[in-house]
């Protein structure tokens, strides 16, 4: 295609000239002055624009309802991670926390009864055995009494049949052996209904094997003796810790009242206001990290192969004046599902903390394209052509105007791949009296 437009040109310049002629010689030629471009190896470099962005941030929720009472940033603060960033409160939690705090101060008292009650069953048991090792003293004393008594009342009976003693004191001495009977018997019902809990019967029923240690088994009978005040004890305990889990729940809602900031940055929106409602879940505001800012940018996916992690790149931000040498740090696995670019992310210092998130951001990639191109200056340019210059270039003498699409520009030059030939003399600085077909003469 080059060389027949080049064939064609040279047709053109062969008519021009020889119309020239037929005019005759002599007549006085336009200057032009020329720059011949001859192709050179460069870095393809890839010009793109983005914004700057965030490295990361935080949408700090409410766990927790509440209203709004103590508000202390604005959108554009800057805060610590840790710093209080507002305070609410819920009337409702307030109520539910008096609440817990006097079903637990309850629960401690019946707690602290309950023991004070084991205490006095624990005594209550080791008294009545001592009182049945008394009882049981007594009795085998009575037995022994009555075996006496029955003794003498049989000895006196011969001598109150022989007529040696009269019978009323026969019959006082009887009624005497029958009381001592008599309170042998009381004595072994009121020891037999004692027994009761105290018993190697008592202790299988329960479960417990009797120790032959009397030291250890009375120890047995007594723990038998005060199950139900241990019960009673774990019983109030379960209470007492059921109501301190209810008030801990409570305070860690109520803590939920105070939001503090995840992290360190600026609040980059607040969404409530001071005596505002809150619901749970409810965005309360956001936290943008510009510690380590990054410029966001797209790339075609034509210019994707190109570009690697590590890519030098020159990232400028116009309205700081500022430029930054960086290099790619990550590239987007995944297409924009509208716009089929990736996104490349390129970090930024910010040092001075004067970057912030949208600003526009432009931004010069250098590939690993290594490329032979024109080097067009600047003065030569007509004017463009959306992504096309428009310039004059000189064959044979006459000048013709070229279209040409611009491949890249960097440090003041225009680059171009194709459209002109190898040595090819375009011109600069045209006048206005220079147009497409002029006979000129070359300074």
């Amino acid at each position: 295609m080059k060389r027949n437009l080049s064939l064609a040109g040279a047709v053109l310049c062969a008519v021009l000239c020889s119309c020239a002629k037929a005019k005759g010689g002599g007549e006085e030629l336009l200057e032009a002055r020329t720059v011949t471009v001859k192709k050179s190896a460069q870095n393809f470099c890839l010009d793109t624009f983005g914004s700057v962005t965030y490295k990361r941030k935080n949408e700090v929720t409410a766990l927790v309802e509440g209203t709004v009472y103590e508000l202390n940033v604005q959108e554009g603060s800057k805060v610590c991670q840790g710093d209080v960033l507002l305070r609410m409160k819920n009337v409702q939690y307030e109520i539910q926390k008096a609440e817990f705090q006097n079903q637990l101060n309850s629960a401690k008292a019946r707690l602290r009864a309950a023991k004070n009650n084991l205490t006095q069953e624990e005594l209550g048991a080791q008294s009545r055995m001592l009182s049945l090792e008394n009882a049981r003293a007594s009795l085998a004393q009575k037995k022994e009494e009555l075996d006496l008594s029955k003794k003498n009342l049989e000895k006196n009976r011969s001598l109150f049949e022989a007529g040696g003693i009269s019978e009323s004191a026969f019959e006082k001495m009887s009624l005497e052996c029958q009381a001592v009977q008599t309170e042998v018997a009381i004595l072994e019902k009121e020891i037999k209904a004692d027994e009761m809990g105290f018993r190697d019967q008592d202790l299988l029923a329960a479960g417990i094997e009797p120790s032959e240690d009397p030291e250890e088994k009375a120890r047995q009978l007594v723990e038998l003796n005060v199950q139900s005040a241990k019960i009673q004890i774990e019983l109030c305990a379960a209470e007492a810790q059921n109501a301190e889990e209810n008030l801990r729940s409570i305070n860690s809602l109520m803590e939920n009242l105070t939001i503090r900031s995840p992290m360190s940055g600026i609040v980059g929106t607040l969404n409530v206001e001071n005596g505002e409602r809150v619901t749970q879940n409810q965005k309360t505001l956001t936290i943008i990290d510009m510690s380590e800012p990054f410029a966001q940018v797209t790339v075609q996916e034509k210019d994707m192969e190109k570009i690697a992690l590590g890519s030098p790149a020159l990232v400028e931000i116009e309205s700081l004046g500022q430029k930054q040498k960086s290099a790619v740090s990550f590239i987007s696995p995944l297409a924009d599902y509208e716009t089929g670019n990736f996104y490349i992310k390129i970090p930024l210092k910010n040092t001075e903390e004067n970057l912030r998130f949208g600003m526009f951001a432009q931004c010069s990639i250098e590939t690993n394209k290594r490329e032979n191109f024109f080097a067009a200056p600047p003065e030569a340019i007509l004017g463009r052509n959306g992504n096309n210059i428009l310039f004059y270039c000189v064959q044979n003498g006459y000048v013709f105007q070229k279209e040409c699409p611009i491949e890249m520009e960097r440090n003041g030059k225009i680059f171009i791949s194709g459209g002109i030939e190898d040595g090819e003399k375009i011109v600069v600085n045209p006048s206005s009296a220079i147009k497409e077909g002029v006979h000129v003469k070359e300074i």
